[in-house]
């Protein structure tokens, strides 16, 4: 067996460290000694909290805090973690392990699939993504703390705190509080802010952390950052305030949502939809009574996601940038697409060009099948279900539950292939060799387009 892994391409042994992960996840969630008694939960509950939860998107049947007793809760902690580190940490080890047989293209795209430009010192990386990690979480469990021990006494709110600080910093979208997620606590400032912190830093990438640690040594400044930090940090605070005005605009005269809410709360409301929309998945408002046009804002920001190298899902800010960014070349006849005093090569183009491509290509196929599958359903909450999925973002507009099983199984490969899909594609461009075919440079085509 083991011969026969190293032996499979490093998009196979994703596929397979994946599949392992969900299958040994919901069998152990299925015992019964994980549930409380009161739970009524079928294996394909636990099947799909468990895809959900590797998958680090949030989406649930069955809600953790009336399903898992505390056993059951720490397996699911193990899963949020592994699915938001696991991926970058297999690839690391991955690499490290196999890097002499692979060709400079495969060690290229493993590269890049960890965010990663030098070849060197992966090992020290890994540590440090464990290091960072760890910290990040235990702090923001004690901020948590700070407001669930009070209500919850002790032992649950510092086990809940714990849950919870995971759980955003994986960007998974699990609670074990209940069945609204945050619902009931929409203006509190400590747990909204920290929860909020705690997604954007597992969103942002960790090489920008890293390259951020770097500003607190000797004779170092901002402009020593890499450029793709600099990036990153631009999009993501345009994103972050660009979204919060657009929810507090359209939502502001809701009754249902925030309408009632002071101003300081509207905008605190807002925000934290933003963030969390950008893969993370926890909610403060029922979208289910949200106005149409605010879904369709939410449903932009999901494709959107977060940072490479990090946590989140979705299409990644710096693809996104990429391509507007070539369009408006595309508009302005601009013989290559620059960034501040840069140039982007073609290649990183392609590569942008073909993930959205992918990912949009996915999202129409699963939408069409979710609609043809579920007829009396809402088709704005069906669009927002299967956006969240794709994304790995995790909310709903309460239309989960209600899914037929053959949905389920759609809406389970959609969190699959939303996890793996962007870093399947770019350790897959480039790993077949071009036939000699394939290589010619023919007579130019007189095919027209647009």
């Amino acid at each position: 067996m083991k011969t026969l892994v190293k032996h499979l391409s490093p998009t196979r042994r994703i596929l397979l460290f994946f599949l392992g992960m969900i299958l040994l996840g919901s069998f152990l969630l299925n015992l019964p000694f994980m549930q409380l008694e009161s739970s009524t939960a079928s294996y394909l509950d636990h099947l799909f909290t468990t895809v959900s939860m590797v998958c680090v998107t949030g989406l649930s049947t069955r809600a953790v805090a009336e399903t898992y007793n505390t056993l059951g809760q720490i397996v699911c902690m193990f899963l949020m973690q592994i699915g938001g580190l696991g991926v970058l940490s297999f690839l690391g080890f991955l690499y490290l392990d196999v890097r002499k047989k692979f060709s400079l293209l495969d060690r290229t795209t493993l590269q890049e699939s960890l965010n990663r430009e030098e070849a060197t010192g992966f090992k020290d990386f890994m540590k440090a993504v464990f290091a960072f990690t760890f910290a990040i979480e235990g702090l923001g469990a004690i901020f948590l703390s700070f407001r669930l021990v009070p209500l919850l006494g002790w032992s649950k709110g510092l086990f809940s705190a714990v849950f919870m600080a995971i759980s955003a910093f994986c960007n998974a979208g699990f609670d074990n509080l209940g069945a609204n997620s945050l619902q009931n606590y929409p203006t509190d400032f400590l747990l909204n802010l920290t929860v909020a912190s705690l997604i954007i830093m597992g969103g942002i990438g960790f090489s920008v952390w890293f390259d951020l640690k770097t500003q607190f040594l000797p004779k170092r400044s901002l402009r020593h950052l890499r450029f793709h930090t600099k990036v990153v940090l631009a999009v993501t605070v345009s994103l972050l305030a660009m979204g919060t005005l657009l929810t507090f605009i359209s939502e502001y005269q809701n009754p249902d949502t925030i309408g009632h809410l002071a101003v300081g709360d509207k905008l605190l409301v807002s925000f934290f939809q933003t963030v969390s929309m950008r893969t993370a998945g926890f909610a403060t408002m029922d979208y289910t009574k949200a106005n149409p046009i605010t879904l369709l804002i939410f449903v932009i920001q999901m494709m959107m996601g977060g940072a490479p190298g990090g946590t989140a899902g979705g299409i990644k800010i710096t693809t996104l940038l990429v391509i507007v960014l070539f369009v408006r070349g595309q508009i302005l006849g601009l013989p290559h697409t620059n960034i501040r005093y840069r140039t982007i090569p073609p290649t990183v183009v392609q590569k942008s060009l073909a993930i959205t491509s992918v990912f949009v290509a996915t999202f129409i196929l699963g939408l069409i099948l979710l609609t043809a599958l579920e007829p009396k359903a809402d088709f704005l909450h069906l669009v927002f279900e299967t956006m969240s999925a794709l994304a790995t973002v995790g909310v709903s507009a309460n239309l989960t539950g209600q899914l037929s099983q053959t949905s389920l199984f759609l809406v389970m490969g959609l969190m699959f292939a939303g996890r793996i899909g962007p870093i399947t594609v770019i350790t897959s461009l480039n790993r077949r060799q071009p036939s000699k075919k394939q290589n010619l440079h023919y007579a130019k085509s007189d095919l027209f387009v647009g």
